[in-house]
């Protein structure tokens, strides 16, 4: 399959050599026959779920590839499987430690020097996942936990699921109307990332201190 991947990313520069290009993968699952078999892949992006620390990862990839580092995925679900309700500040507390490492490892800061960002999953809830395969409950909000992972540690009980697919949004959603449509309701999370996203990354000490800089 990586082999696949990389006679993809050669195919994709041969019509367009101005553009890097980037596969996804799973964590840093099979990185060494990435290391093997992508040699022509610019960017490693990620699908990556780890709690408020992305641990080891940059330095891994940095040791393992020597590729700049993006996360095509990440994020926290905004409900408490224990207290069996909404928590927005917990998602917020997640989300915030994530973005707090994209930015000390990013280039010039002083870190691996690897990381070039990511993307938030997800913008609003997604209220059709628990079920999907029969879609008949699309139009509510489930509240089911469907997998479990110890690194969201604020609901996690061990041999209990606690991560809840329909809660990703920074954006709650509300019921979809007559007309198919629906409002959304921002969340603690989405008030800070719209302050995490107005900092400068190269103007970030590693006590997460800033400058008042914006892009």
């Amino acid at each position: 399959m990586y082999k696949l991947m990389n006679d993809a990313a050669k195919a994709m520069k041969s019509l367009d050599s101005s553009h890097p290009v980037g596969i996804c993968n799973g964590d840093v699952l099979f990185i060494d026959i990435i290391a093997e078999e992508c040699k022509d892949v610019d960017i490693y992006g990620t699908n990556t779920y780890r709690g408020v620390s992305f641990g080891d990862m940059f330095q891994v990839v940095k040791d393992k590839l020597n590729k700049p580092l993006m996360f095509t995925e990440f994020g926290a679900d905004a409900f408490n499987a224990i207290e069996n309700a909404e928590d927005q500040e917990s998602q917020a507390y997640y989300l915030v430690g994530n973005w707090k490492e994209i930015y000390e490892n990013a280039a010039g800061v002083g870190k691996a020097g690897n990381s070039i960002g990511g993307f938030t999953f997800q913008f609003s809830d997604g209220w059709w996942k628990f079920g999907f395969d029969d879609r008949k409950n699309a139009d509510v909000h489930d509240n089911n936990a469907s997998w479990s992972n110890g690194g969201y540690f604020k609901d996690f009980v061990q041999g209990e699921n606690n991560m809840n697919e329909e809660w990703f949004g920074i954006c709650a959603k509300g019921p979809t109307n007559e007309r198919g449509l629906y409002t959304l309701y921002p969340r603690a999370a989405y008030y800070a990332l719209k302050e995490a996203h107005h900092l400068e990354p190269l103007c970030i000490r590693h006590d997460f201190g800033v400058c008042r800089c914006l892009f």
